[in-house]
């Protein structure tokens, strides 16, 4: 447990990074503002391994002290994750997903569970090659762990990509809504690891998977008409700034007792408040819409922006834990990052093609097998897939779950790096 010292320390080195890794990216090699702090906080940590086993650099105590006790899947799931979906939602009305609403309902539920089905057999398959004695259920919660696509990169590296408006709400739109499934997927599955059993029945699986969705689609619903009243009968703007904050936050709460998924109740709620605040624009004055809109985006601007920067830096940052392992050679990790990328691509592929066959005409001139190939290389991890991963330590042996870790990390970081510095490419060369 933290003191405030504490969180304050760990919060201005955090912040320190932020400032000097981004500084030193727009002045150098100018990738996308995530992207460089995913490669400069990786770079940093590489360099800090090579200085200690050179003995030329000394972490402080106090430092190590606090690096081990901080959680990265407690900050992302019940610190920063809600504020983040929420922000990216805020920015998109429910009307925005009419054209392509049965396109984005099927990317999100089916390919989510073709993908994380197929990533599981091939890796419980993969595992037996490499003498690791993996399970057909832990495979399959890593499969889980594995499918989601991260809203997070989906909205702030795509959307810099230069792909049309309607395109990247397609992408964007699968990655808000696909968390809440995959989350309860791995939800279900580790229940039912918990319990030392397979014995997970399609009806239960089912019902889990239903009540997780819709029941975080109604307290998002209910608590965004509740507090989205007062934020448009307010004349306060710190009150109109405070109600979208407490939505938010009693959406995510209320679902976590409940258990219902957290992460949709928080897309719900900025879709909600994207669209009362566009309706206000329309029947109220311009200058006072304007001033509305303003300071609503002004504020989860700058939030979002702070706690992006946090996260794509922590997972460069997270390197740390896989260079400690004693249980994998560094033969054994390169190959299992190379199949665990390997395996990533084919499900994610598999995943969006079955998803395909219900939605036959693509909506952006390309081929389906072009689409197909497309939306595959559009597919980026991120902060969500460590977060689960590093959740399960308890609940797997040491060697598994290293290595369980060192595929998601693997993912994470080629996804996110190489796919999304060449997704903008990879549809213009489509596209010919």
């Amino acid at each position: 447990m933290f003191n405030f010292d504490q969180l304050l320390i760990l919060f201005s080195g955090l912040l320190l990074m932020v400032v000097m890794f981004s500084f030193i990216n727009e002045k150098t090699i100018k990738f996308p503002y995530e992207i460089g702090l995913v490669v400069f906080g990786f770079v940093f940590i590489v360099l800090v391994i090579m200085g200690q086993m050179m003995n030329f650099i000394q972490i402080p105590q106090e430092f190590l002290n606090l690096y081990r006790e901080f959680d990265f899947s407690d900050f992302l799931f019940r610190g920063v994750l809600c504020f983040m979906l929420f922000s990216g939602a805020s920015r998109i009305e429910f009307g925005d997903f009419s054209k392509d609403k049965y396109l984005i309902g099927s990317m999100a539920i089916i390919a989510t569970l073709v993908s994380a089905a197929i990533y599981g057999l091939l890796f419980w398959g993969f595992g037996a090659l490499i003498h690791v004695n993996i399970s057909l259920l832990q495979a399959g919660i890593l499969g889980a762990i594995v499918a989601p696509t991260d809203p997070i990169s989906a909205m702030s590296i795509l959307a810099k990509a230069g792909l049309s408006k309607r395109l990247t709400l397609i992408i964007e739109g699968e990655a808000l809504f696909n968390d809440g499934v995959a989350v309860a997927v791995f939800a279900t599955l580790l229940s039912a690891l918990k319990q030392s059993t397979a014995n997970v029945s399609v009806l239960s699986f089912t019902w889990g998977l239903t009540t997780e969705i819709f029941g975080a689609v109604l307290v998002g619903f209910i608590l965004s008409f509740i507090f989205f009243e007062i934020f448009k009968h307010s004349e306060d703007k710190y009150i109109q700034i405070f109600s979208s904050l407490l939505t938010v936050m009693l959406a995510y709460l209320i679902c976590e007792f409940l258990g219902f998924s957290g992460p949709i109740a928080a897309v719900i709620c900025g879709l909600y408040y994207a669209t009362g605040i566009a309706k206000l624009k329309r029947i109220r004055s311009e200058q006072m819409s304007q001033e509305v809109r303003r300071l609503f985006y002004s504020f989860w601007s700058v939030v979002d922006n702070l706690l992006n920067g946090l996260l794509f830096l922590l997972v460069g940052l997270l390197f740390l834990d896989i260079q400690n392992f004693n249980t994998l050679s560094g033969l054994t990790i390169v190959i299992v990052a190379i199949g665990a990328i390997a395996a990533n691509t084919i499900a994610r592929m598999g995943g969006v093609y079955v998803s395909l066959l219900f939605n036959r005409d693509p909506p952006i001139g390309l081929k389906n097998h072009k689409f197909n190939v497309f939306l595959t290389w559009a597919g980026l991890k991120g902060g969500l897939c460590l977060a689960l991963v590093m959740g399960t330590s308890a609940f797997f042996p040491q060697h598994v779950y290293n290595v369980f870790l060192v595929s998601t990390y693997a993912i994470v970081i080629f996804t996110t790096v190489f796919q999304g510095l060449s997704v903008g490419k990879a549809y213009i060369r489509l596209n010919k």
